[in-house]
């Protein structure tokens, strides 16, 4: 064999050359065989004439487009670049240079954003799938309300390039900066907790809360918003060149190492980051973006000089100080005293609210011609048997319970398709379905395959009630179901006020109130001993275990407390539950009934034909109260004299000045004698600790509160009209205050100050110079636009050229 070898070694060597040459030459050019021709396609030239590659711009646009703060989306895992510490946040979306830019830009940007506004119209906001006043809008009105407004606005909006769309839009992906999912999360964890009746939502942990589902700048604004913004980037450097501005790739370096050990810092003790130092941490986040040292620090130090540019414009402008003492002085003035005010049951604030208050006052007393002339409000009641039997719904028994839940359609759930089928074909089930369902009786049905035949020949919708009504029934067929559900169902613990008709809603199907009435008040507390209980106690008890008011939503019922007596309900209770305006309604359809034939014309249709009540419910209101309207007109007018009152006073602003005159007489008593206040006035923060504790005296819902005030004359509040408050002297009063929401209130000043400090001035300092720089921004942004759009030096038209070569190569392999 070696032999063999050594005799044609030489023909060994020339095949062996032969290879090698052509492996190299292959190999050698493999990188121009595979060379693809948009890496270095120009994307666009500077306004100094440097083109720039789709490969560059593509690697600037990856690096700004996720940012540090980002990485709280992604909990703390790999995927944004925390090198950037926010270019486009900071730099074009917080100092409105974004805005700017996209509204130069609409017909390049308006695919991006068109796609994700149809997205956006369609997307529901989180809420619990038990409590619908747990979720993601509750959290916003209590912890960030300007949301709403941005997310509303953005939803509304048809066009998503108009300055207020990308406005709304901007302030929507800044704001979730500030409240992102994770604390939404806790919050709405926390909601949950409030309520022990609330079952804790199990996939809300796994739930995506990011709003719209957005995680990333391109998310919210698109990838051609992106490589816009990387492009005025690189511009804006070419410019900060020429201009003299310098940053050497070393400065741009550590920045970058500065700005990883402080997102580093951040991170330390997170066991997915998989990194322990800030050095390898740095390393790391290179090699995810596919980059090198020296390509980071180009890319950064083009940052670094469009920010030395923007910042030098921003920080030029020069701010006096002294100027604000000046204001801060005037604007810091401040004033301390006691607010008297209506609560805020009794603020009426349009016509309905004083229809409801006037309905109120005539079921719970009895006024004379000359009480309800001078809009008087009643210290004395009806008794508490006559106002049940004239309004029954305004008296009402408390107890506090523990209640569990269930609903015995949801027990259906039990049966199986094969057990109903057995229980429709069985003698019994078909005797019962033949009462239901009289079309089956005149079938042939004497065996189980002939009702089987007869049920399959029915259509879909007779089958499936009668499929309903065969679960429904073997659900009836087994108590124990519904006992084992009413045993395992949570227990919430509520107070309820019930009346003889029904009374609290949360009984499903109450009509006979009376009667649950009497089982609450026989059966035994939770704390007393059942087995020392009488046999009537016992027997309520049995029927409060398996309580029904529909024979549908089943109910386990313990009472904890009840209270001594029925008692009438305050305004605002009755106002609360809806009952006031079914008092209303009801005293307007009668007196609809009554009246109408006395003037026909102004309720009949062309037909003669008599309209709907509530087609006509707004005249007949004004013509019921037109004593009361009149009224109101005539003591307001003695009430403000020599003032006179407008020529024209509508029902809605009539009804705001119903307890003006009432005001206006407790200011004057607690003027005379300050000492009255204590009993013609109460402490809002005063809360009953026992929710079955007596409802208040009747004639102590009319009393004012009286709470501390304080303001300055910077403080947006409108609880008080500033210029009365600020010309008082020490000791003075305002005379009574009457907005349009119905808060009438007055003021008594006991202390004149100012708040100005050194603090403040700073502040006001400084808060005004970020304005006037980002304005001072705004206007360099708006110059160097127009010298870039003169030069062509914005451009996405690359973006359009590629995707005509990929037409041409999808065409071209459709023809082959």
């Amino acid at each position: 064999m070696l032999d063999f070898f050594r005799r044609h070694q030489r023909y060994f060597f020339i095949f062996i050359t032969i290879v090698i040459v052509i492996s190299f030459s292959f190999f050698g050019t493999y990188d121009t065989l595979s060379y693809s021709p948009f890496r270095e396609q120009i994307a666009f030239k500077t306004v100094d004439g440097q083109t720039v590659t789709r490969h560059e711009l593509d690697e600037m646009a990856t690096f700004i487009g996720t940012d540090a703060l980002d990485k709280r989306s992604f909990g703390g895992l790999w995927g944004p670049n925390f090198l950037n510490d926010g270019v486009i946040r900071k730099n074009f979306l917080e100092t409105g240079l974004a805005v700017i830019l996209a509204s130069a830009y609409p017909q390049d940007l308006q695919p991006d954003l068109l796609a994700r506004l149809e997205k956006e119209k369609r997307y529901s906001l989180y809420v619990h799938p038990q409590a619908g006043f747990v979720g993601t809008a509750a959290a916003w009105n209590y912890f960030a309300p300007a949301m709403t407004n941005s997310y509303n606005a953005l939803k509304a909006t048809q066009d998503p390039t108009s300055p207020q769309a990308l406005q709304a839009r901007t302030s929507l992906f800044l704001m979730e900066k500030q409240f992102p999912q994770h604390i939404l999360r806790q919050v709405l964890r926390y909601q949950e907790k409030q309520h022990s009746w609330i079952t804790p939502d199990r996939n809300l942990d796994n739930t995506d809360l990011s709003l719209f589902g957005y995680h990333t700048m391109e998310d919210w604004f698109g990838p051609r918003f992106v490589r816009l913004t990387a492009e005025f980037i690189m511009n804006a450097a070419a410019i900060a060149e020429a201009k003299g501005y310098e940053v050497t790739k070393e400065e741009a370096l550590a920045d970058l190492m500065r700005n990883a050990d402080t997102s580093f810092q951040q991170l330390a003790g997170n066991p997915h980051v998989g990194v322990a130092t800030s050095h390898e941490y740095f390393n790391e986040q290179l090699r995810h973006l596919g980059m090198d040292k020296n390509g980071a620090a180009n890319l950064w130090r083009q940052v670094m000089l469009f920010r030395l540019l923007f910042q030098d414009m921003g920080s030029s402008v020069f701010v006096d100080p002294y100027t604000f003492e000046q204001i801060n002085g005037y604007a810091m003035e401040s004033v301390e005293g006691e607010l008297y005010r209506l609560p805020k049951e009794l603020r009426l604030a349009d016509f309905r609210a004083l229809q409801k208050f006037e309905m109120y006052l005539d079921a719970i007393s009895k006024r004379s011609d000359n009480e309800k002339a001078t809009l008087a409000l009643p210290t004395s009641f009806l008794p508490v048997s006559h106002i049940a039997k004239k309004a029954p719904a305004l008296v009402q028994k408390h107890y506090q319970l523990e209640m569990a839940q269930a609903n015995k359609k949801n027990l259906e759930g039990n049966v199986v398709v094969k057990d109903s089928w057995n229980w429709e074909v069985s003698d019994n089930g078909w005797d019962q379905l033949k009462k239901q369902f009289p079309e089956l009786a005149v079938k042939k049905s004497a065996t189980r395959d002939e009702r089987f035949t007869t049920l399959d020949a029915l259509d879909s919708k007779t089958r499936e009630r009668v499929d309903a009504f065969a679960r429904a029934a073997i659900v009836d067929e087994h108590p124990e179901w519904l006992t084992q559900a009413l045993e395992h169902a949570p227990v919430m613990s509520v107070t309820v006020g019930l009346n003889e008709k029904g009374g609290d809603p949360i009984f499903v199907g109450l009509k006979d109130g009376k009667a649950l009435m009497q089982l609450l008040d026989a059966a035994p507390l939770a704390s007393q001993n059942l087995a020392d209980a009488t046999a009537a106690a016992k027997e309520a008890a049995d029927q409060l275990s398996r309580y029904s008011a529909n024979q549908s939503v089943y109910y386990r019922i313990q009472v904890i407390a009840r209270g001594e007596k029925p008692e009438v309900l305050t305004f605002a209770a009755a106002n609360e539950e809806g009952i006031l305006d079914d008092l209303v309604d009801a005293e307007l359809e009668a007196y609809y009934l009554r009246t109408r034939e006395e003037d026909p014309k102004a309720f009949q249709n062309s037909d003669l034909s008599w309209k709907p009540f509530a087609d006509v419910k707004d005249i007949l209101a004004e013509r019921y109260f037109a004593n009361t309207l009149a009224a109101i007109r005539t003591n307001y007018a003695k009430a403000i004299a020599p003032e006179s009152v407008p020529d024209q006073m509508i029902p809605d602003y009539a009804a705001t000045l119903r307890l003006y005159p009432y005001v206006k007489q407790i200011q004057g008593k607690i003027q005379k004698d300050p000492s009255l206040a204590a009993s013609l006035t109460r402490d809002p923060s005063d809360k009953k600790a026992d929710e079955l504790a007596a409802q208040p005296i009747l004639s102590e819902q009319w009393k004012l509160e009286k709470v501390p005030y304080h303001t300055s004359r910077s403080n947006g509040d409108t609880a008080l009209n500033h210029t009365d408050v600020f010309a008082l002297a020490h000791g003075g009063w305002t005379k009574v205050n009457a907005p349009a929401n119905g808060d009438l209130n007055f003021f008594h000043l006991t202390t004149k100050g100012s708040s100005v400090t050194e603090k403040s001035v700073l502040t006001s300092v400084n808060q005004t110079r970020s304005l006037v720089s980002a304005d001072a921004q705004q206007q360099l942004m708006r110059r160097l636009l127009v010298a870039m759009q003169e030069k062509g030096a914005l451009s996405l038209a690359y973006l359009q050229q590629v995707a005509e070569i990929n037409q041409e190569n999808l065409e071209e392999l459709d023809g082959n």
